[in-house]
């Protein structure tokens, strides 16, 4: 199945003024102006998976250059996006595919983000793009088909830092999913704060109990009168640096209820336990990171998506006893942490798995289950 497509020639202009020429790729008798756009260039080593991380609210401020050989090449269907839009600046590819082979696409990538405004930019040298950020740091920059207004706009791009993204991607509205009646026991609500939680993450998080998702801006006094049986931090993209309220809130939870976090929650968990946070040179963005899970053998690979992490030796300086339980096995950065003291417990990879591997697939869900049973994780 083909979707007639048309190239426009355009530009990446990078904030540190290195260049890359590629073409928009746009439906057929589409073409013309693209641009500017502007933001935080990363890329993402997942073969595949690209509708997934488009409709992924983390990625929310960012383009994303897929290092993959296509994209495109199996279209979009209804199923595997996992929330309401398109939240990613644009999509970056080595080389785009015309020719859909999936027989569950209902539409090609270029129709689908072409209606929703998103652009669509590929062959560029994506190798040297990658190389770039990986010397440099994930650096922002400026998508245009004017070479001239990409260049004097560059060196004014923007990235994440300092910016509080989560309040525009999350819910604006209480949302209530009823518990699993094949689970067994009961429990009271798991209040899910959405940062920019991902549908894949609210599946793998039902069970015995009702899921209420409230927006990011919750009071604890909000939370706190649902009644919750534990509290759940979502994913979400931007700085946690800039999440001052967010994280006032949380201390005033922590040791009262059981929380647990994923991401953007794992980095805020920290905050609020007194630990800093910091920027990652080129994030981690990909479905094949490898976490060693403790003390023990055991290797997960891992779905995972952000551009901060935990500070190591700041939690030394915290109050609260904390355990390491999952570490990062490219570059030893924390990828797991627990307070027993606190009923408290994240991890900074993506459980749900999607897209990823399903290793950790359940991860959240029997360890919530452990902690309210009283049981040590």
């Amino acid at each position: 199945m083909s979707w007639p497509v048309e190239r426009v020639p355009g530009w990446l202009v990078l904030a540190d003024g290195t260049e890359f020429s590629g073409n928009f790729v746009v439906p057929l008798g589409q073409g013309g102006e693209i641009g500017p756009r502007s933001a935080e260039v990363v890329f993402n080593t997942a073969m595949s998976g690209y509708q997934e991380v488009m409709t992924d609210p983390s990625y929310f401020g960012q383009m994303v250059c897929f290092s993959s050989a296509y994209v495109g090449n199996y279209g979009v269907n209804g199923f595997d996006d996992q929330s309401g839009n398109i939240w990613l600046t644009a999509v970056l590819a080595p080389n785009y595919a015309s020719t859909v082979s999936n027989f569950t696409a209902t539409a090609s990538l270029a129709d689908r983000l072409f209606a929703h405004g998103v652009p669509l930019f590929v062959d560029l040298d994506a190798r040297r793009l990658v190389k770039r950020i990986r010397e440099a740091g994930a650096l922002p920059g400026v998508l245009a088909t004017d070479l001239a207004h990409a260049r004097e706009l560059a060196p004014f791009a923007k990235g994440t830092d300092g910016q509080d993204l989560a309040s525009a991607v999350s819910t604006r509205e209480v949302q209530r999913i009823p518990r699993l009646e094949t689970a067994d026991g009961e429990y009271g609500p798991l209040v899910v704060i959405d940062y920019g939680i991902k549908r894949a993450m609210l599946d793998t998080l039902r069970g015995p109990w009702e899921v209420v998702v409230v927006p990011a801006n919750a009071t604890s006094g909000q939370i706190r009168s649902f009644d919750p049986s534990a509290v759940f931090l979502s994913n979400g993209p931007g700085d946690p640096g800039a999440m001052g309220a967010a994280v006032r809130e949380l201390k005033s939870l922590l040791g009262v209820v059981p929380i647990a976090g994923i991401c953007l929650g794992h980095q805020l968990l920290a905050r609020a336990a007194g630990a800093r946070t910091f920027k990652l040179p080129f994030g981690h963005h990909g479905s094949n990171h490898p976490v060693k899970l403790g003390s023990s053998s055991r290797v997960a690979i891992t779905a995972q998506n952000h551009n901060y992490a935990v500070d190591e030796e700041s939690l030394a300086d915290t109050e609260n006893r904390f355990q390491v339980t999952h570490r990062n096995l490219f570059d030893s950065v924390i990828e797991g942490l627990n307070y027993p003291d606190l009923r408290a417990f994240s991890v900074q990879y993506h459980p749900e798995a999607a897209p990823g591997p399903h290793e950790a697939r359940g991860y959240m869900a029997e360890s919530l289950r452990s902690v309210l049973d009283g049981k040590e994780l």
